[in-house]
């Protein structure tokens, strides 16, 4: 049996909006929602299990809306699963989009705004943007910055090309065949970088600027700077860079491990990412680490390369082993996988029934059931037992080459 895995993987609010007669016409949203006016004009706030629709109504929570998870068109109501280079999994969007308002995602308490975007002449589409940024302006060519506005700071042509959505190196590209095709890009913030005509994980070439800021270990940076995980654009190659995202030094106890950028910025690890309960950082040794962490390997599910960072006590052999709201998740380890402790993705216990359209599992849904990492059948509850599965990194799923085993409980 192979499975896909759940791991780490290598991805500002807006202030509550106020109602205003003036702006909302009467009966807005009614009868499932009120009419609110934010950045981008009045919309609604609809109320559980609805949500906002063109023309200011509030209908019901359909998977198939814009917004939503998909991996195929056929998920979609509007037959278009929009997904980013290289990925198997994206969101349904709408074609035809004139206007920013007409972009709405329809997941529930999802604040990322949607932008109409021409992605190529006269192709318009509506796409996210990172939570707490404001749609661009279209305009960008190759070398503009395009940091959380993504596509929408682009003009048509000149995608985004970014390792994360809040990306400091982001930039506008452009497709090419030949290093000559990127002598016109300069980067926004950083003229004296070239550009070169380099190969995606899509197997497209883009042109791709070379940021030269490598580290192996914080002390290498500046005053409130830490070593961070980098990512090159073509996501095949990790490597340390010095950054400042948030006020927290390695070694601060930090609170949002999958999503630290929701945080306020003196909440934040300066170096984004929290590994076992501290703010982490790319090390060489033991000693690059602060008190109580350890210089261990890392590797990302989407990049096919590892690196080094300091790490809190993520170790756990079984559900035991994590305490109240954190479970133990199969991560890959070195050459390996091993048991890590990270906060709970849903609310159901291990042996509940799940499946694609149903998955709130506090870990993952595996076939039928809700499971996590175990090394004994005692870790597991009544009906189920710890056996090893093959859990894929990468397609294609059946090359041996791409798995690697795990124990899990299963169920008889």
């Amino acid at each position: 049996m192979r499975h896909p895995i759940i791991w780490i993987a290598f991805g500002l609010l807006f202030g509550a909006c106020s109602e205003s007669e003036g702006l909302c016409p009467a009966g807005a949203c009614e009868p499932n929602g009120s009419c609110v006016v934010g950045s981008n004009g009045p919309t609604c706030d609809c109320n559980d299990f609805y949500t906002p629709c063109p023309g200011l109504t509030c209908c019901p929570v359909d998977p198939g809306l814009p917004g939503y998870e998909c991996t195929d068109d056929a998920d979609c109501r509007s037959g278009r699963c929009w997904k980013d280079f290289g990925n198997t999994e994206g969101y349904c969007t709408v074609l035809g989009c004139m206007a920013d308002s007409e972009c709405i995602s329809h997941v529930p308490g999802e604040t990322a705004e949607m932008c109409c975007v021409e992605v190529d002449a006269d192709y318009f589409i509506c796409l996210k943007i990172a939570e707490g940024y404001e749609c661009g302006d279209g305009t960008g060519t190759c070398g503009t910055s395009c940091t959380g506005t993504l596509d929408s700071a682009c003009a048509a042509g000149y995608p985004c090309m970014r390792s994360w959505d809040e990306d400091f190196y982001a930039t506008c590209s452009k497709a090419c065949e030949e290093p000559e095709d990127c002598r016109d890009c300069s980067h926004q913030l950083f003229p004296e970088a070239g550009a070169n005509c380099s190969t995606i994980s899509s197997g497209d070439k883009y042109c791709l600027f070379g940021i030269d800021s490598p580290c192996t270990s914080s002390t290498q940076c500046g005053e409130g700077e830490t070593c961070s995980i980098g990512v090159s654009p073509d996501m095949t190659e990790l490597f340390g860079e010095c950054m400042n995202v948030g006020a927290l030094p390695p070694g601060a106890a930090c609170n949002d491990e999958d999503d630290p950028t929701d945080l306020i910025y003196d909440e934040r690890c300066s170096g984004y990412y929290c590994l076992g309960d501290k703010c982490s950082g790319v090390c060489s040794e033991d000693a690059d680490c602060p008190a109580d962490m350890s210089c261990e390997l890392l590797r990302f599910s989407n990049v096919d390369d590892e690196i080094l960072v300091c790490m809190g006590d993520v170790t756990c052999d079984g559900p035991a082993d994590c305490v109240a709201g954190f479970a133990c998740w199969p991560t890959i380890s070195g050459n390996g996988l091993d048991g890590w402790c990270r906060p709970n993705e849903g609310t159901d216990l291990v042996g509940t029934a799940c499946g694609e359209t149903n998955d709130t599992c506090e870990v993952f849904c595996l076939e039928t059931l809700c499971t996590e990492w175990c090394s004994l059948d005692e870790d597991c509850p009544e009906g189920m037992g710890c056996e090893t599965v093959d859990f894929c990194l990468i397609e294609p799923c059946d090359d041996p080459e791409n798995t690697l085993p795990g124990t899990v409980c299963i169920g008889d």
